[in-house]
């Protein structure tokens, strides 16, 4: 099968991430994989041999100018499906399409019902004339009543298990952690640190170690910074920056959290559930941490936009360390409900099946 895939860009955030993993697993299944970027903030991306990466951030620019240079591109290539991750390479991969014998197959990778996601409602009709749709959630899918076409609901993988595992709670460091971009909006690290400034007033023996970087041109690390020093958290509360193995750095902390109001299925918090760690996640939307969460069997579910509830689920797994334990043993079953061999085959199948 002949496959093209579009995206804006390549880094090592969650939708890039999850686009390259299926790009090299369908090449890995003997299909005939090429890649086609516009706007790609770095270049240090590796890719396997055979799979042909198209970039041309530096070319034709607008709304027409992309839409026709990858338009060109697929009658180029004659792929049999065309796959798009994010809502603007969606809508590119649409218009270009349509018309021709490849397959558009759209793919929405965050939380339809976010915010001020006002794009989206405006280009929400061309997604009737998409020829395939792939969701992370039931919840995004239903968003896209117009989508009439056969639709596919595949979750994110483990991209890699890992032999890494955090020990029991006596053996680690008395500090709370996440990991993950800095985005207040999204991610909101600003509700965690308040419900950290609650903790610390019992546990003053804890601090709050928060990995990740910014998008450029954006200013959340200043506004965390100074939340910090506003809060008297300054020696306590530490911005780490941008982590090369996650796991490793976060392994030894007593809890993991993650504050996002909405989200998909969150790369990170698959990361911290695969070494054991026991977890304390907002419900965000559309139902990414409600699916990798069970409430009180494998971490804690609480209210998103609400520190006191954030505070009180890090304060349980610390008073309860022996549950907490528990929970954090029991989130290792993710490398096997995630599974990267079987959501390969959810891809490939799906793919296939629109050939039919």
């Amino acid at each position: 099968m002949k496959i093209f895939m579009l995206i804006r860009f390549l880094d090592y955030s969650g939708a890039p991430t999850m686009f390259m993993w299926v790009a090299e697993a369908l090449h890995r299944r003997g299909h005939d994989v090429t890649i086609c970027t516009y706007n790609t903030l770095k270049k240090d991306i590796r890719l396997s041999d055979g799979i042909e990466w198209v970039d041309f951030t530096d070319e034709q620019k607008g709304f027409f100018g992309i839409t026709s240079r990858v338009r060109n591109m697929i009658k180029k290539y004659t792929p049999d499906v065309s796959i798009s991750f994010q809502l603007d390479a969606n809508v590119y991969n649409i218009l270009a399409c349509y018309g021709l014998s490849t397959k558009s197959v759209v793919c929405e990778r965050n939380d339809p019902y976010k915010p001020g996601y006002w794009k989206l409602k405006l280009f929400k009709p061309l997604f009737s004339f998409a020829d395939g749709a792939v969701f992370q959630l039931p919840k995004a899918r239903d968003y896209y009543s117009n989508i009439k076409v056969p639709v596919a609901i595949i979750p994110n993988p483990i991209v890699s298990k890992t032999s890494i595992r955090c020990g029991k709670s006596s053996h680690r460091k008395k500090v709370i952690v996440t990991h993950g971009r800095i985005d207040i909006f999204q991610k909101r690290q600003d509700v965690l640190i308040d419900a950290f400034a609650m903790f610390v007033k019992k546990h003053p023996e804890y601090q709050l170690h928060i990995y990740g970087g910014q998008w450029p041109g954006t200013n959340d690390e200043e506004r965390l910074k100074q939340q910090i020093k506003a809060l008297g958290l300054e020696g306590k509360a530490f911005l780490k920056g941008v982590s090369k193995k996650p796991q490793q750095d976060i392994k030894d902390a007593m809890v993991w959290v993650s504050t996002s109001d909405f989200e998909g299925i969150s790369n990170a918090l698959m990361d911290a559930m695969a070494i054991g760690m026991p977890c304390v996640v907002t419900d965000c939307s559309p139902g990414g941490a409600a699916f990798l969460i069970k409430n009180r069997e494998n971490g804690i579910l609480v209210e998103r936009g609400n520190p006191q509830a954030v505070y009180e689920g890090v304060k349980f797994m610390i008073d309860h360390p022996e549950e907490a334990d528990r929970m954090g043993q029991k989130a290792l079953e993710i490398e096997t409900l995630l599974d990267s061999n079987k959501i390969e085959k959810q891809w490939e199948d799906y793919l296939l099946s629109l050939e039919e």
